[in-house]
C-alpha cells in the first residue's frame, strides 16, 4: 500500500477563506505594494495538489470572490485566475519534480499570466496601475511559495492509505 496526500473540503475551503482574509487585510502602503498573491497562490496549490477538486472553473469562481472584493469588472480576477490554473495544471508534472524552492521560480509564468491578464484588463479600462503595484508582487509571491507550501500541507494534508 502507498501513502497519498488528501485534504478534506472543510480544510480546503478553511485555507481559502484564511488567504481571502489575509488578501484583504489593510497593510500600510510601504508594505502593501509587496503583497504577496496569497489567495491566487493558494488557489494554485490546491490545482497542484487536489486537481480532481480544484481546476479551473474552481479558480475561475475564486476569481469572482476577488473580483467582488476588490470591485473590479467582473470576471477580470476570474479569467486571470483560471488562465493561472490552466497553466499550473499543464505544468504539474514538472513541478512535482522540483524542490519547493524551485517550484516558487518555476510558478512564475503561472504567476506573470495572472499579472499580466489583470494589467491588461485594467488598461483595457483605461485604469492606471504602477508597475511595481503589479509585478512586485509577482517576485513576493513566487519568495513565500515554499514557506506557504509548507504551511498548506503541514495544516490542511493529511495522508491516508491507498
Amino acid at each position: 500500500m502507498t501513502a497519498t496526500l488528501r485534504s478534506s473540503l472543510l480544510l480546503m475551503l478553511g485555507s481559502l477563506v484564511v488567504a481571502l482574509v489575509l488578501t484583504f487585510l489593510p497593510l500600510p502602503p510601504w508594505a502593501a505594494i509587496a503583497r504577496p498573491a496569497l489567495f491566487p497562490a493558494t488557489i494554485l496549490f490546491w490545482v497542484l495538489h487536489q486537481p480532481h477538486r480544484v481546476g479551473v472553473l474552481a479558480a475561475w469562481f475564486a476569481g469572482l470572490l476577488l473580483d467582488a472584493g476588490y470591485t473590479t469588472p467582473l470576471g477580470q480576477h476570474a479569467l486571470a485566475l483560471a488562465l493561472a490554473a490552466f497553466i499550473v495544471f499543464k505544468m504539474r508534472d514538472l513541478l512535482w519534480t522540483l524542490p519547493l524552492i524551485q517550484q516558487g521560480v518555476a510558478l512564475l509564468p503561472a504567476l506573470i499570466a495572472y499579472a499580466f491578464t489583470l494589467f491588461w484588463i485594467d488598461g483595457i479600462n483605461g485604469r492606471q496601475v504602477d508597475l511595481w503595484w503589479r509585478w512586485l508582487p509577482v517576485v513576493s509571491t513566487a519568495v513565500v511559495w515554499p514557506l506557504w507550501s509548507l504551511i498548506l500541507e503541514r495544516f490542511a494534508l493529511v495522508e491516508v492509505d491507498s
